[in-house]
């Protein structure tokens, strides 16, 4: 680290030498007109200010917007102020002796900066703010460009309405409102109108982005449900990073950077016109440091496994398909963190304007990183994963198309939980086209437009399995968009619909929208809209078929696996009125653990009798009394069947809900469309023409809820409550005849029923005091296994997948503020709250005792739960949801910028309520259950309060600028999830220099 820090520090000292070159002494002119950029007016009586060379001058412009002064020849920094405006900064301006240097400098206003144009919400169409029929939150390219960062994620941590689980340095998942999840793709996320998220995984690993942060013009966030115009996958809202044309910011930078977790972060930018009308840019960076550290217990568990017996766990994973040498890299690699990361990047544009109103323009870029993602099956330990892209764009006027290729590489990749190696050679390839015009005088306007989507994933049988041959999917559709001006320049209304097709899908989507927008000025403007979007299933929900090593803890100790398979053509249970199972415990003799046997309580009766036989050395430890006794009652244990007398029961694991076999066990239908229906009235406005306020209040009625992985094959134990008095039965006369007296005997057979069944050893089933293992009516003895086909190559695993879990209705508001005290301070502040943070069905809400059984839920406001927290309730649910984000979030931000000194200053004040986490395996909803949860329940996510500082500060007469971020300055430790490393304080410094 310090070899680093000494590195950067040298090289500042050369770049401000060489930037520090002394004027030459003949003399120059620089000359300019100041104008205001959005009514192009000269502006008389700006403020002019030349500094540089040892010397500084000034004045105001005439009554033409015009300056001019005779300065020695040399490098400059001129300064321009103007009240109402921005101030302007132009860099080393240079100014040969004996000629002129002229500029042309567009001044922006208050008003304009704070209602920006944004492209995003009607894709393309350039409008303002508070024109759009939805609330847009934009991060400018002034606040990106003083903020360093290692992922664009960064820059979004106080926007309202957005939710982001960070698993360390740079990996996230982000989503807008809630249902976020650990492998989240549920955000339509776009760089230059190209989809970001990994192509047939459909996850967003933003960090994945090639584009370096001086590469970034803005960040546009549409909150609810995106246009008609942006297709499939936009109900969870829009995210659109807008990078810089070569035509338009010309210019190299260098930037060098360095922090805490041995962070080193070096990037470069450089764009050029070749021409007046042809521009080409390139852009690079790279990454390396190390990730906060995680500890999971199920790959340390799995690992120990693996070290104590390797024959065995090789078997285990020969038997689900590996070959040998996979078995022996699994084997030495399973479990094994590397916590250090590394990601270099690419970004090669160019853009040509054909003429006036037609541009084209190229791109490619690539992106190679190593580190460790998190997904709903286990940490993944990514090794040179490489995501490329190329796209190529064409505008002439409002005609718009476009096509592009994204692809990934997974390259060395691999599960830690069971180290078999990732292959992801999956492509993407989409093609667009979208056409706009207006008549009747511009009171009307359409949009019309569509758009082809074709999935490839390739996973060589690692990641999609038995599905690999048929996977691919295709998506296509059509949509229309209309704005009319009801009332001139005041009230308009906008009208859209679309409609989609796919290819796995039954029957086409339709999504419909509606928004009536008031402009009660050009800076004021409030709206009522209406909007349906949807998302359709992803190849993953679909096609996923994966071994993820053992289940986590206690099930893997017992050789439980998890295996994860999209619901592609569903699973049925007991369809022939027999229930199927696998058992860690059938003999090889019968099978072995992957085959598929009847359930019935007479073949777990003796798996558990064998269990007692091999922990006998055990118990002699624990309890020597009761293992001379379970010694000598083996042999008659082992001779007794309890069909007829006792029963199954099913175990679910993330529950703890016990029913009996004989109750079912819920099928699992093929996945169907997700729709997001939103009711929003809203207000964005300017006041004062310093005050921004953005604020809306929503209603979201979600259906058919596509759930992240969830566990849908429940444990088998044996009934104990019908256990116990059948051993009592079959044992007394035994104890009868051994102590001559019957109720001594009796007695005596109660107890060891107790012990056999329970684990209770000291005749009292309500205390655990004297408790051992292997209570035969307490140890899960086989997992239930799907009929027929759809479980083959299944061993003794735990099934986890997608369902469509129920309907959630869902009450919301957000809130951005700005105010530009003056030129130099900025005041900024965010709030968001949603109803409920966690939902429930009937069956969980009746398990937990918040209705009686029976009592209905589906119209309950909100439901007490035992944890003390209130809940609301799913309709037509099969499992519960977590929102997975907080319902109450804030922010508060301070930021200072003196242009003349070069010193910038920004704090930010973060903060978010507890809430319940539920996402595959990652549960924590303590504060829910009251502790009555499954076997995997952790606590829930804690609240917290964060504050972070970023300073700049330019170096006079140089182009070099020092910037300094400390994110958690207290360094108040705190996790962002269940299952996520708990993150401190982090510092970065970086030094940028900029070359005109």
């Amino acid at each position: 680290m310090r070899q680093r820090l000494g590195v950067i520090l040298g090289t500042l000292a050369l770049l401000v030498a060489l930037a520090a070159v002394p004027a030459q002494a003949q003399n120059g002119t620089l000359s300019g007109t100041v104008t205001g950029s959005d009514s192009g007016d000269p502006l008389a009586g700006a403020q002019v200010q030349v500094l540089g060379g040892g010397m500084e001058t000034g004045g105001v412009t005439g009554e033409s917007g015009q300056f001019r002064f005779e300065v020695p020849a040399g490098s400059y920094r001129l300064i321009v102020t103007f009240l109402g405006y921005r101030t302007h900064s132009e860099d080393r301006v240079n100014v040969g002796a004996g000629t002129t240097t002229n500029l042309s400098i567009a001044m922006v206003s208050d008003v304009i900066s704070l209602n920006e144009l944004v492209v995003t919400p009607s894709r393309g169409v350039v409008q303002k703010r508070t024109e759009a029929p939805a609330t847009v939150i934009t991060v400018g390219e002034q606040e990106v460009a003083e903020r360093p960062t290692v992922t664009p994620v960064d820059h979004l941590r106080t926007t309202p309405g957005v939710d982001i689980i960070t698993h360390g340095v740079q990996a996230t998942n982000i989503v807008v409102r809630g249902f976020n999840n650990i492998f989240s793709g549920g955000l339509h996320a776009l760089t230059d109108n190209r989809l970001a998220g990994i192509p047939s995984l459909r996850v967003n690993l933003l960090h994945f982005i090639p584009s370096t942060n001086d590469d970034v013009e803005r960040m546009e966030v549409v909150l609810g449900p995106g246009s008609a115009l942006y297709g499939p996958n936009t109900s969870n809202g829009v995210l659109h990073i807008i990078t810089k044309s070569p035509l338009d910011e010309q210019g190299t930078s260098l930037t060098l950077g360095g922090g805490e977790k041995s962070v080193y972060q070096a990037a470069f930018r450089t764009s050029h016109l070749i021409g007046e009308d042809f521009g080409i840019k390139l852009s690079g960076q790279y990454l390396q440091g190390n990730e906060w550290v995680f500890v999971d217990d199920t790959e340390v568990a799995t690992r120990a496994f693996a070290r104590a017996q390797p024959a065995t766990f090789q078997g285990l994973l020969l038997a689900r398909g590996a070959s040998q040498s996979e078995a022996q890299l699994a084997l030495n690699r399973v479990g094994e963190r590397d916590y250090s990361f590394e990601r270099y990047s690419g970004d090669l544009r160019a853009d040509w304007r054909v003429s006036d109103n037609a541009l084209f323009r190229l791109n490619y870029g690539v992106t190679s990183a190593s580190g460790i993602e998190l997904t709903g099956i286990g940490a993944g330990q990514t090794d040179n994963w490489i995501y490329q892209f190329a796209q190529a764009r064409f505008n002439y006027g409002r005609f718009f198309t476009q096509a592009y290729l994204n692809t990934s590489d997974a390259g060395d990749s691999f599960l830690l939980r069971d180290g078999l190696p990732l292959v992801d050679k999956s492509r993407l390839f989409v093609s667009q086209m979208q056409y706009g015009l207006d008549f009747g005088d511009g009171r009307q306007d359409l949009t019309i437009g569509g758009d082809f989507y074709w999935t490839n994933p390739r996973s060589e049988g690692t990641i999609n399995g038995i599905n690999e041959k048929d996977d691919d999917v295709t998506e296509y559709g059509a949509y229309i968009q209309s704005r009319t001006e009801l009332v001139e320049d005041k009230l308009d209304l906008v009208l859209a619909g679309r409609v989609d097709k796919h290819s796995w899908l039954d029957d086409p989507v339709y999504s419909p929208r509606a928004a009536l927008v008031f402009n009660a000025d050009e800076n004021n403007s409030f709206r009522v809209s209406y909007n349906r979007a949807f998302s359709t299933p992803s190849t993953l929900n679909l096609f996923l078929d994966i071994n993820s090593g053992l289940a986590p803890e206690p099930l893997g100790a017992l050789g439980y696996f998890l295996r994860a398979r999209g619901p592609n053509e569903g699973f049925t249970f007991g369809s022939g009125g027999d229930y199927l199972m696998r058992s860690p415990f059938t003999p090889e003799a019968f099978g072995g653990p992957t085959q598929a046997l009847p359930a019935n309580s007479s073949t777990l009766w003796q798996y558990g009798v064998g269990i007692l036989n091999a922990q006998l050395p055990l118990l002699q430890q624990a309890n020597p009394a009761f293992a001379a006794q379970l010694g000598a009652l083996l042999p008659i244990l082992a001779g007794l069947d309890p069909t007829g007398a006792v029963g199954l029961v099913t175990l679910d694991p993330v529950t703890n809900a016990l029913n009996p076999l004989a109750a079912g066990v819920p099928d699992v239908g093929t996945l169907k469309e997700s729709t997001n229906t939103t009711f929003e009235v809203g207000y964005q406005g300017v006041l004062d023409n310093r005050f921004l306020v953005a604020a809306d209040v929503w209603y979201s009625q979600r259906k058919d809820f596509v759930s992240p992985l969830v566990l849908r094959t429940p444990l088998l134990l044996m009934n104990g409550q019908e256990m116990i008095p059948w051993l009592v039965g079959e044992l007394a006369p035994i104890f009868i005849q051994q102590t001559g007296d019957v109720a001594a005997g009796t007695q005596a057979a109660t107890c060891a029923a107790l012990g056999l069944a329970l684990g209770d050893t000291d005749c009292n089933p309500a205390t655990s005091a004297d408790r051992v293992p292997g209570g035969l009516a307490t140890l899960p003895l086989g997992v239930v296994a799907p009929d027929g086909e759809q479980g083959s190559a299944m061993g003794p695993d735990l099934l986890a997948t997608y369902v469509n879990a129920g309907d959630v209705n869902l009450w919301g508001a957000d809130l951005a503020l700005k105010w530009l005290i003056d030129s130099q301070w900025t005041v900024g502040g965010s709030a968001s709250w949603v109803q409920h943070d966690y939902f429930v069905d009937q069956k969980t809400a009746e398990l937990l005792g918040m209705v009686g059984a029976g009592e209905a839920v589906e119209d309950a406001d909100k439901l007490e739960s035992p944890g003390g927290r209130t809940v609301g309730a799913l309709e037509n649910g099969i499992a519960p949801i977590s929102l997975n984000a907080p319902r109450w979030k804030g922010s508060l931000q301070l930021a200072y910028r003196n242009v003349r000194a070069g010193f910038n200053a920004e704090a930010r004040l973060r903060y978010q309520t507890s809430f319940p986490a539920e996402s595959a395996g990652y549960t924590g909803t303590e504060c829910i259950t009251g502790g009555q949860g499954g076997i995997f329940e952790e606590s829930c996510v804690d609240d917290f309060t964060l504050v972070d500082v970023t300073l700049g500060y330019k170096i006079p007469n140089t182009a070099a600028t020092l910037q300094l971020a400390v994110t958690n300055l207290f360094d108040e430790s705190y996790r962002s999830f269940v299952g996520v490393p708990e993150i401190g304080r982090f510092i970065m410094a970086r030094i940028k220099y900029d070359l005109n």
